[in-house]
């Protein structure tokens, strides 16, 4: 066949491809804003589907990874006992270090990440430093841009049998999604997640799950705003303190704390 035919067979089909993925999208921003009882524009619907489908790459946030490795170059972390890595969440934990001592941690979150994130670098922010226990958290991201909470435990799965196989009888510590006042109209969603989640770490000696999810309700059951930074997402220096509280408790199982 003649190769120039080749190459526009595998941009059509490449093109094609990313039409029907941002299709997709557009039918579920628009269920979403449905079952919210929110409008949205069609031209705002189309800009929205651009932009997952952008933040949704595998490579979206290389940058970050190559902040990374240069540091690594210049001073590589050496016998990591828990490697913590995943979204914005671990990558403001500024306070990590003090919060888990004695234990030698490495932080690796990085961007806003979604498990794909993770699981592409997986070399880079994972297996390359041979820590002894994980901590992991992801997913809220995903949901956020509109994949399904079976489609993100299944990126989770993939993240899974990469340890196991770069890092076999590595424990992994998921911390479940946390309840932000920022999110609540994806609560449904979040919450089968972390039951999902959950159900693997019952079939898994090596996977626990931390549920974080009460701990940070008030005792009426609601979203505490005092938790979280300005955007009623992040969590500051209280939220912080629930989150060591439960980690701690759970790495207990494999260090002496």
């Amino acid at each position: 066949m003649n190769m120039k035919k080749i190459i526009l067979g595998t941009l059509l089909l490449t093109v094609l491809g990313c039409s029907e993925d941002i299709k997709i999208l557009e039918k579920r921003i628009k269920a979403q804003a449905e079952k919210n009882n929110t409008e949205i524009s069609v031209a705002d619907i189309k800009k929205t589907a651009l932009f997952l489908d952008a933040w949704g790459k595998k490579d979206y946030y290389q940058e970050d990874i190559n902040k990374f490795k240069d540091q690594d170059l210049i001073d590589f972390p050496e016998e990591v006992e828990v490697l913590f890595t995943g979204s914005s969440s671990i990558r403001f934990w500024n306070s990590l270090e003090e919060d888990m001592r004695p234990l030698k941690v490495l932080n690796r979150g990085f961007g806003g990440a979604h498990i794909v994130h993770v699981n592409y670098h997986f070399e880079d922010v994972v297996s390359r430093y041979n820590p002894q226990a994980i901590v992991f958290f992801c997913g809220t991201n995903d949901i956020t841009a509109l994949k399904t909470a079976k489609e993100t435990v299944e990126d989770f799965k993939i993240f899974q049998n990469k340890v196991r196989t770069n890092l076999p009888n590595v424990p992994i510590f998921v911390i479940g999604i946390k309840p932000t006042p920022a999110r609540e109209y994806i609560e449904e969603e979040e919450l089968e997640y972390n039951k999902l989640i959950a159900d693997l770490a019952a079939e898994d000696e090596l996977l626990s799950y931390i549920d974080i999810w009460e701990a940070m309700l008030s005792d009426e059951g609601e979203r505490i705003p005092e938790l979280f930074v300005e955007d009623g997402l992040h969590i500051n220096a209280k939220g912080y303190e629930i989150w060591t509280k439960l980690v701690r408790e759970n790495l207990k199982q494999r260090f002496n704390l």
